[in-house]
């Protein structure tokens, strides 16, 4: 049966997502199977297909020419840092890189209980972080581009990946009671943390409809901090914020440029949003360090 969900639309999920890391220089073994709870799945595996408008009796499209494919995946959920959200995991997915300045590779496994797909030969493009003061939980997407999509990965370049089966992550979700800021910040409304590395895939007219690999460029990032106008504490070229509790949490550190101050006196709001760029003051290549608490 053909994949009734391929294309450009986005799957409808109701089942389980698993990342396994294949290869690369981060913390985390490879081999090791990760699950993902509460996740919705957002698989992209476009067939890039060119419709060519040459002469011809009617004066219509007349011929169409493949094209190279370029599957990404992102996958949204809910931080648990008692089981799969950690300082080695995300080492592992964006900050770690080897010799050439790529990340890990990994394989993400859709699971939807009806059809399967393994998005094969990955590599992490963004960790997108979301707190909002108000309660509930911290948010994150994690987005990947790869070399092959929906089970498509022909064997020629490595053997397709295969994940065992896994039991139901049992973390508690890490709600807004267990978000610190170390002293670098108070009346927090909100927090954003976007963690960027571009990912890019390597085409060659090979004669395939894959790619060859995917090629990992230069870190970079953004952050929002949302507070009251009262504030006394705030990130100015640095800070940190805390998420989880002592031994089982995950802080992170960054070194920042702040942007712009927006402030909103409608109502009652009187807040600023303050608008960083992660940026590597010291020129060390590490505008943000990840640890565990």
């Amino acid at each position: 049966m053909p994949d009734l969900y391929g294309g450009n639309v986005v799957k409808p999920f109701l089942g389980r997502v698993v990342i396994k890391k294949l290869s690369g220089p981060g913390p985390v073994d490879a081999g090791t199977q990760i699950t993902i709870p509460h996740a919705s799945a957002q698989p992209r595996n476009p067939m890039n297909v060119t419709y060519l408008s040459g002469i011809n009796s009617s004066g219509y499209i007349s011929g169409d020419v493949a094209g190279k494919r370029t599957p990404s995946c992102t996958v949204t959920t809910v931080v648990k840092t008692s089981s799969f959200f950690t300082a080695n995991l995300l080492n592992s997915l964006i900050l770690s890189t080897d010799s050439n300045g790529d990340t890990d590779v990994w394989a993400v496994l859709l699971d939807d209980l009806y059809d399967p797909d393994v998005y094969d030969g990955a590599k992490c493009s963004g960790v997108h972080l979301r707190q909002f003061a108000r309660g509930g939980a911290m948010a994150v997407s994690i987005s990947f581009i790869s070399m092959y999509g929906d089970n498509e990965n022909p064997g020629t370049i490595f053997s397709g990946t295969t994940f065992t089966s896994s039991s139901v992550d049992p973390g508690p979700i890490t709600d807004v009671t267990k978000i610190s800021y170390g002293g670098t910040a108070d009346l927090v409304q909100s927090f954003s943390m976007d963690l960027l590395r571009p990912q890019s895939y390597i085409f060659y007219d090979d004669g395939t409809q894959f790619p060859a690999g995917v090629a990992s460029g230069v870190f970079n990032g953004s952050m929002t901090l949302t507070q009251s106008v009262r504030y006394s504490e705030s990130w100015i070229s640095s800070g940190s914020i805390n998420i989880g509790q002592t031994g089982a949490g995950v802080a992170i550190t960054a070194d920042v440029n702040l942007k712009q101050d927006v402030k909103d006196f409608k109502a009652d709001s009187r807040t600023i949003v303050r608008t960083y760029q992660l940026y590597d003051s010291a020129g060390g290549g590490a505008p943000v360090t990840v640890s565990a608490m």
